[in-house]
C-alpha cells in the first residue's frame, strides 16, 4: 500500500458552540445532529482499518460542522488511531468536559502530537464569537493538558475587530503558561445580530474578477483528503461541507456519489485510486470553466495569507498560505 501524508475528519457534525460564522449555520439539507453523522468506535475502524493507518502520517480531526470531542467514544477512538503509530492534529474549542478527562486526553497523546484550543481573545472578548464557550474554562482545559507534558498544545487565534488590541497580551500569557506555539488566523468570517437578536452567518466573498486566474489546489498539493463521519471521500474541507448545503450548486458531484465515494462500503485506497481525482485535477486547470468553489477557495491572490504560528520555545515564525501551504 501507498503512504499517504494526511486525511482529515471529524468524528462527528454535533458542536456545543453556537459561531455564528460556522458553516453550521448556513441552509443545510441534513439534520446535523442524526447519528449517522457521529462515528462510533466500530464505524471509524471501519473507514480507518489497521492496514491503511499503518501507512498514514497524520490524521487530522478539525470539523466542517462539528467538534470531535462531542463524541462520546473520542477517547476511545483516538486510543485507537495511536496503537498505529499516526500522529495527530486536533481542533477544538475545548469548552466541555472536566480536568479529569482532558488529563485522560493529553495520556493518550505523544510528544508527536498536536492540539488546538481555539482561543479568541481574552475573558472578556473570547466569547463573542465563541458562543456557548467561556475563555476561563477552554483555558483550564487546555492548561491541564500541558501539565502532563505530552502533546505540543498550541493557542489557535482568530483576529477579529474587537480582539486584535489584546494580541499581544495574549501572546505573553500562552508564553507564561508553556504553550507550544501561538497562531494568528486571518479570516474572511463577518457576523452581526440583525434586530432579531440572532446571529447570522455572512462571510465576506471576494470579488473573483480580483483574482489570479489560476486554480490552486491546495489541498492536492498537500496530499489531503476529507472523510466526512458518514464515511464519503472529499478532495477537501471545501467540498466535504458544501455537499450538505440546501443549494449544492457550486461544485460537481458525480451521480450516486454516496454511494462510489462511501468508504463505509469500499477501502479508502480505492476510493482515493480513482480516475476521478485525475479528472478532476485537468479540468481545474481551465480557470474559466471551473467550479465557483474552486474559485473562490483556491484561486486566491499569491499573497493571500490565512495563519501566522508562531513557535514559542525558539520565537519562529512559520506562514501558511492557504494557495500555497507553507512560505517561510
Amino acid at each position: 500500500m501507498k503512504k499517504y501524508k494526511q486525511v482529515t475528519t471529524e468524528l462527528t457534525f454535533r458542536c456545543n458552540a453556537k459561531c455564528p460564522a460556522c458553516h453550521r449555520q448556513k441552509p443545510l439539507r441534513i439534520n446535523l445532529n442524526d447519528a449517522k453523522y457521529t462515528y462510533t468506535l466500530e464505524s471509524f475502524q471501519k473507514v480507518f482499518y489497521p492496514e491503511f493507518l499503518k501507512n498514514l502520517d497524520w490524521l487530522v480531526l478539525n470539523g466542517n460542522f462539528g467538534d470531535s470531542i462531542m463524541n462520546r467514544e473520542f477517547r476511545d477512538i483516538i486510543s485507537y488511531v495511536k496503537q498505529y503509530g499516526v500522529r495527530l492534529n486536533i481542533h477544538t474549542n475545548g469548552g466541555i468536559h472536566d480536568s479529569d478527562y482532558w488529563k485522560d486526553v493529553g495520556n493518550i497523546l505523544t510528544s508527536s502530537d498536536i492540539i488546538n484550543f481555539a482561543l479568541d481573545g481574552l475573558q472578556d472578548t473570547h466569547s463573542t464569537y465563541r458562543i456557548n464557550t467561556t475563555f476561563e474554562k477552554v483555558f483550564e482545559n487546555a492548561k491541564t493538558v500541558i501539565s502532563t507534558k505530552r502533546p505540543q498544545v498550541h493557542w489557535k487565534y482568530i483576529v477579529f475587530d474587537y480582539n486584535q488590541h489584546q494580541i499581544e497580551e495574549a501572546r505573553n500569557l500562552a508564553i507564561a503558561e508553556n504553550f507550544t506555539s501561538f497562531s494568528l488566523i486571518k479570516t474572511g468570517r463577518a457576523f452581526a445580530a440583525p434586530s432579531t437578536g440572532d446571529y447570522v452567518h455572512a462571510k465576506k466573498v471576494a470579488d473573483l474578477t480580483k483574482l489570479s486566474k489560476k486554480i490552486h489546489c491546495s489541498w492536492d498539493d498537500w496530499d489531503k483528503w476529507y472523510i466526512s463521519p458518514d464515511g464519503l471521500v472529499f478532495r477537501c474541507c471545501w467540498t466535504g461541507a458544501h455537499y450538505y448545503d440546501k443549494y449544492v450548486n457550486r461544485f460537481y458531484y458525480p451521480t450516486d456519489f454516496e454511494n462510489i465515494f462511501n468508504a463505509t462500503n469500499k477501502p479508502l485506497e480505492t476510493i482515493i485510486s480513482y480516475k476521478y481525482w485525475e479528472k478532476l485535477r485537468t479540468y481545474l486547470q481551465g480557470y474559466d470553466r471551473s467550479f465557483q468553489l474552486c474559485k473562490q477557495q483556491c484561486g486566491k491572490v499569491i499573497s493571500s495569507r490565512e495563519k501566522i504560528e508562531e513557535n514559542l520555545s525558539t520565537g519562529v515564525k512559520t506562514i501558511f498560505d492557504a494557495g500555497q501551504g507553507i512560505v517561510s
